[in-house]
């Protein structure tokens, strides 16, 4: 799916916007899905990235859909959010916050996620990878009567201040995010992020489990 399954309740958060601003990683899903949408509903998309002397592929697809590249030096996380707030603000621009994690992405994510465990039927299990946390949360909400188990991928810290429903499981990841990971998956997964957990959740999932791709 093109930009990834975050394409799946974006449209509910930037519609009527005349541009939206996102500050991420070089190597996240979320900037390029947002390009993608941009390119879609013809909304200007700005992106703030930390300075790199060679782009990410992501990055290069980013700019093919039409999104403006914003490059920050330095380059912490931190400094970078900070810009692309401060820019969206001089703008009048909508600012997107890492993973997109704003209650109005909720509600239309565990609607779909419910018409998928509907077509499914029951299942023991549901793995994913854990960036910001709402998708967890949103899968936790979606499969109640599933064990949710969510890998840990950067944004440690966000995770330790969040509330989780009682079925959501956080496990550890040995990776960096920016550290590919490379165990073989039987489908197209992002090597960053999504792979990080299905390298443990073919390990260590039991029963009927479902895994969550969130980009391929």
């Amino acid at each position: 799916m093109d930009g990834g399954s975050k394409t799946r309740f974006l449209p509910f958060l930037i519609q009527g916007a005349h541009e939206v601003v996102f500050g991420g990683p070089y190597c996240g899903g979320a900037p390029l899905a947002l390009s993608v949408l941009g390119r879609h509903l013809g909304i200007r998309v700005t992106l703030f990235y930390a300075q790199r002397a060679h782009w990410h592929a992501r990055q290069t697809q980013a700019q093919a859909n039409g999104a403006r590249i914003v490059q920050i030096r330095p380059g912490y996380m931190a400094v970078v959010q900070k810009r692309a707030r401060d820019y969206a603000d001089a703008a009048g621009a909508m600012f997107l916050p890492l993973g997109f994690d704003v209650p109005a992405a909720e509600q239309p994510f565990v609607a779909f996620m419910t018409t998928v465990r509907r077509l499914l039927g029951g299942v023991d299990e549901v793995w994913c990878a854990a960036g910001s946390g709402m998708l967890a949360r949103c899968l936790g909400r979606a499969f109640p009567d599933s064990a949710v188990h969510a890998v840990t991928v950067g944004l440690a810290s966000r995770h330790a201040v969040q509330s989780f429903g009682s079925n959501v499981t956080l496990h550890a990841c040995r990776y960096r995010f920016e550290q590919e990971c490379k165990t073989p998956a039987p489908f197209p997964t992002c090597a960053n992020y999504d792979k990080k957990a299905w390298e443990i959740a073919v390990s260590q999932a039991k029963g009927r489990a479902l895994f969550w791709n969130v980009l391929g």
